[in-house]
């Protein structure tokens, strides 16, 4: 009965003391495709289907914790076959007029710095608390099983302060700890931070990092042209490596450009550009990308695609040399074209593909 009565009490916190605002929307595809692909014996079609979709519930309200908001969505495999993927989202928005509390189902946010990566897995509780000059982000995520778990032990922990002031100069200061899975000990930590003396007619960032690696990093962040180019470069003193980095954004309309050299990577140079064009029909994309370490990597493509009206569309995209699939899940990185050997389960490295895609929504 005492359960019963705390199950209650609980309930009547969280639920929204007014009536919450909730909308739905779902969207389901099927496709088909033809391939033109390099296969081992030489070039021939591939045809194929694929089906994906997915289901978004959104909420908006108010409850005695603050103002909440919650999306859930459940994301269709792309065969249709296996488990769906569902993912989501529950926040309580200043609480106690401080805190921003989130409630991750494969959403929960990274939590890094530039020498320490993110620790965290996709699910687990994120905890902000903003009052300027002052931002303190805790994500937690314990074990994700149904059986017996030691909240501290097996839970990855990272905590990160920030502290920023814009005036007379723009100063900012950061700390970071982390503690690993299945240790209930600190395994990580980083303290760094940045000043702008001079923010016309361009800017200039330096910046500088301390890690529990060990490592130390320096480095320095100039912008021009109202931020549409972007020059970057770093030095880490322990591994004495050194990256550079080129931005240019929307210097051309519609194009991105970038640039970049890193010591520390296999491939030590690494650019692209990609872009839109207008076209008569439809929309047309673009991009090239090329990377140079102990061989030339290349890779490129362009896709037209046009809507046939009634939720039908139809794209045409034309490629050489790269991993189409993992672009579309990363951008522009070195893997879609290291990885180009295993596309649609053929090598593209080197070679030119396309594809023929039918949609239709519902």
């Amino acid at each position: 009965m005492k359960k019963l009565v705390w199950l209650l009490v609980l309930a009547l916190l969280v639920v929204p003391a007014f009536a919450a605002n909730v909308s739905t929307s779902s969207w389901i595809g099927v496709g088909f495709h033809t391939r033109f692909l390099p296969f081992s014996d030489g070039y021939g079609l591939a045809w194929g289907t694929w089906g994906s979709g997915n289901l978004t519930f959104s909420l908006s309200g108010s409850s005695n914790l603050g103002s909440v908001n919650a999306t859930f969505k459940v994301n269709l495999p792309n065969d249709l076959s296996g488990s769906a993927a569902p993912t989501g989202t529950i926040t309580f928005s200043k609480v106690a007029g401080l805190l921003d509390i989130s409630f991750c189902k494969g959403t929960l946010p990274d939590i890094s710095t530039i020498l320490v990566p993110d620790i965290l897995p996709d699910t687990g509780i994120n905890v902000v608390l903003s009052q300027a000059p002052v931002k303190v982000t805790v994500g937690y995520a314990p074990k994700n099983n149904w059986g017996k778990s030691n909240f501290w032990t097996e839970a990855a922990l990272a905590v990160k302060g920030e502290v920023s002031v814009a005036q007379p100069v723009s100063v900012s200061a950061y700390g970071l700890i982390q503690k690993n899975t299945a240790t209930g000990t600190i395994t990580a930590w980083a303290v760094g931070g940045s000043v702008t003396p001079v923010t016309t007619p361009v800017s200039l960032t330096v910046y500088g990092e301390a890690a529990s690696n060990p490592e130390q990093l320096v480095g320095a962040t100039v912008k021009a042209l109202g931020g549409k180019v972007t020059v970057d470069g770093n030095y880490k003193l322990q591994a004495q490596t050194v990256k550079l980095s080129v931005t240019a954004d929307g210097v051309v309309p519609n194009v991105k450009a970038y640039a970049e050299y890193d010591t520390s990577n296999t491939y030590t140079i690494f650019a692209y550009v990609s872009g839109s064009a207008p076209v008569p029909v439809g929309s047309l994309s673009y991009g090239a990308a090329v990377a140079n370490g102990p061989d030339t990597l290349f890779g490129g493509f362009a896709k037209w695609s046009v809507s046939l009206g009634g939720n039908v569309s139809h794209d045409l995209t034309l490629g050489y040399g790269f991993d189409m699939d993992d672009y579309g899940n990363n951008g522009w990185q070195r893997g879609v074209l290291t990885g180009a050997d295993d596309l649609w389960g053929v090598d593209v490295r080197g070679k030119f593909f396309a594809e023929s895609k039918l949609m239709i929504g519902f």
